[in-house]
């Protein structure tokens, strides 16, 4: 299947969707790597770090990423009271989920993770960007989103900036831990009428390297949009499954799946 122009342009989008929003969690430590920092900290950078994560600035919200990604338990106390005292919720998501993976056992983290995701995936906001084949163009605010944000009042860019980027965020970020208590919440991500929510809920399912969850993507990919599919397929490539590969086949472009056949041949065993 050969991507047309409102194709590329959706994919580029969630591409960028991934960078805004959870690039500091991609390359999630795995537990089996030799007891040594993961992250682009090193374990003698550590002290140093968790000063810069203390600080009350967004980008010490880049040192927590990188804390948890060395598996630095030590920053556990520190993170907790971070937790309680930012305010911001993107912010306070990403503490919570490096607290999750760091193996903490408050179960106040993840259920405040699993808050976020459901208000995610339990939204009823149409995408953001023009997915109609015939429109001039794919910028948004599409027809639809425009009516659903002037119907409840909002903001629309204000609306959109929540649709694109920190309502998929916030799947990403409970995908990231690990935990397999997100797999029905994430497959039910697959059925929102958000295609970047969809497409980060089957990034997480093949994070989480859930197979039983391959016919729900399958799903997900035959009724969506022609320009959505091959997005929402690009996880399907973390599978080794027969039926997952020859979807890859189906649905993304043959440049594009090769890319990431590539990268998962080279080590990149998962999208995160």
């Amino acid at each position: 299947m050969e991507a047309g122009m409102s194709t590329r342009k959706f994919h580029l989008l969630l591409l960028l969707l991934c960078a805004l929003t959870t690039a500091v969690v991609y390359g999630q430590a795995k537990q089996n790597q030799p007891d040594k920092a993961v992250g682009n900290i090193k374990k003698d950078e550590v002290s140093d770090a968790i000063s810069k994560a203390s600080e009350n600035n967004p980008e010490s919200i880049y040192f927590v990423e990188q804390l948890a990604l060395a598996r630095a338990v030590q920053a556990v106390p520190m993170l907790e009271r971070k937790f309680v005292h930012t305010q911001d919720v993107i912010d306070k998501a990403h503490i919570a989920s490096a607290l999750v993976r760091l193996g903490d056992k408050d179960d106040a983290y993840w259920e405040f993770l699993v808050k976020q995701a459901t208000l995610a995936v339990e939204s009823d906001a149409p995408d953001f960007m023009n997915l109609d084949p015939q429109a001039e163009t794919s910028a948004g605010p599409s027809p639809e989103f425009t009516a659903w944000a002037n119907a409840r009042k909002l903001d629309v860019q204000e609306a959109g900036g929540d649709a694109m980027y920190r309502l998929p965020g916030r799947i990403m970020l409970l995908s990231s831990t690990g935990d397999r208590r997100a797999i029905p919440l994430l497959r039910q991500g697959l059925l929102s009428p958000n295609h970047q929510i969809e497409y980060s809920a089957a990034l997480g399912l093949a994070e989480l390297q859930d197979k039983d969850s391959i016919p729900f993507i399958l799903q997900a990919c035959k009724i969506a949009p022609e320009a959505v599919a091959p997005a929402i397929a690009e996880s399907l490539v973390y599978f080794d499954d027969p039926e997952a590969q020859k979807a890859v086949d189906t649905y993304v472009p043959k440049e594009r799946a090769r890319i990431l056949r590539e990268g998962k041949a080279a080590g990149k065993n998962s999208p995160f």
